[in-house]
């Protein structure tokens, strides 16, 4: 009998110290939980302005900036004047369409002129043919003078050449490009106006992972903005061995440029199961719980897929929903089952 004490462990020990002061049933224990999602944590995120509802408005004529009327922040109409500008082009504007819509008037009398002469036999169809394309290209010289026109329409008793840049939408201006005295070209831009107060969300998956994503999945950043993703790229960037996704959902405390991390719920896997994480012992490979049976626990070897909220864990192994772990006396349990494997 001496030489069988010596032999125990400490472990061993606990375990029978442990099993003589009361009954299995003692040790606490939780249901193991069906889970759907597993989160995919702290993805780097890059904030921008959503595809939808945001605007551009650009300098349709070079020109110089006279007035800059709203700030970035501001809310604006449709059709609110956002500046001012004064440009040599529009200078000219008024007149060129003056000089277009005379051309204009003579060619259209002309070609109607000749389809009468066609008519009577006096002209051949060719000159008829000349006459319609020198209308239509005239017509098309005053729609696009007017195009400028409405796109820069003039200031009245602002001096020559002043128009103004108006806003294409309401909503609110994210971005001012231009500023009072800057001079700038055709097509720059000079202001960004977004609908709503939305954003889009670029994250960088895992390549390994990156076939798990679907549109529609939630993702939320570690402020608290909720969204889903609306994107999936298929392009590796070999660098980082990370796959672009994208994702739209309100702002909240978000700004376009901002640096964050979200998370990203993925499906889980079919024996993917929710345990507590005072039921996991051990590490790795080593991971167990121990799953309460009709004679007493039994060991049972799990790896860790993620984090599920603060106080429990996502898992895969041999367990089903409606099981009971223990969630406390692990030691205990460790001990015997080790005693009951000699």
């Amino acid at each position: 009998m001496r030489r069988w004490f010596a032999g125990l462990g400490l472990a061993s020990l606990v375990a029978q110290a442990a099993l003589a002061a009361g009954p299995v049933v003692a040790v606490p224990t939780a249901r193991v939980e069906r889970t759907e999602r597993v989160p995919l944590e702290q993805l780097p995120v890059t904030v921008k302005l959503p595809l939808e509802g945001t605007s551009v408005v650009v300098v349709p004529l070079s020109g110089i900036v006279l007035d800059v009327l709203v700030r970035e922040g501001d809310a604006v109409k449709r059709g609110q004047a956002l500046a001012r500008l004064q440009s040599r082009e529009a200078m000219t504007l008024g007149a060129d369409l003056s000089a277009a819509q005379g051309a204009y008037g003579v060619a259209a009398a002309q070609a109607k002129r000749d389809e009468q002469l066609l008519k009577e036999g006096i002209v051949p169809q060719a000159r008829v043919q000349a006459s319609i394309a020198s209308r239509d290209a005239a017509a098309a010289r005053v729609r696009e003078l007017q195009a400028a026109r409405a796109w820069a329409p003039a200031v009245t008793g602002s001096g020559m050449g002043v128009y103004e840049l108006r806003a294409p939408m309401a909503g609110r201006v994210i971005e001012r490009a231009v500023q009072p005295g800057g001079t700038y070209d055709a097509l720059a831009k000079a202001f960004v106006l977004t609908a709503g107060q939305r954003v889009m969300l670029e994250l960088r998956v895992p390549a390994s992972l990156a076939g798990q994503v679907r549109r529609g999945q939630e993702v939320r950043t570690s402020e608290g903005a909720v969204a889903h993703v609306s994107e999936t790229a298929g392009v590796l960037d070999a660098a980082s061995q990370t796959v672009l996704v994208r994702a739209e959902g309100d702002a909240g405390a978000l700004l376009p440029g901002m640096q964050t991390s979200a998370t990203l719920w993925l499906p889980a896997p079919p024996d993917a199961v929710s345990v507590p994480g005072n039921a996991l012992l051990g590490e790795g490979d080593a991971m167990r719980v121990f799953v309460r049976t009709a004679a007493g626990f039994r060991a049972v070897k799990v790896s860790l897929l993620a984090r599920d909220g603060e106080s429990r864990r996502i898992v895969r192994g041999e367990l089903k929903h409606g099981d009971e772990v223990a969630t406390g006396a692990l030691d205990t349990l460790q001990a015997r089952t080790a005693t009951e494997g000699r």
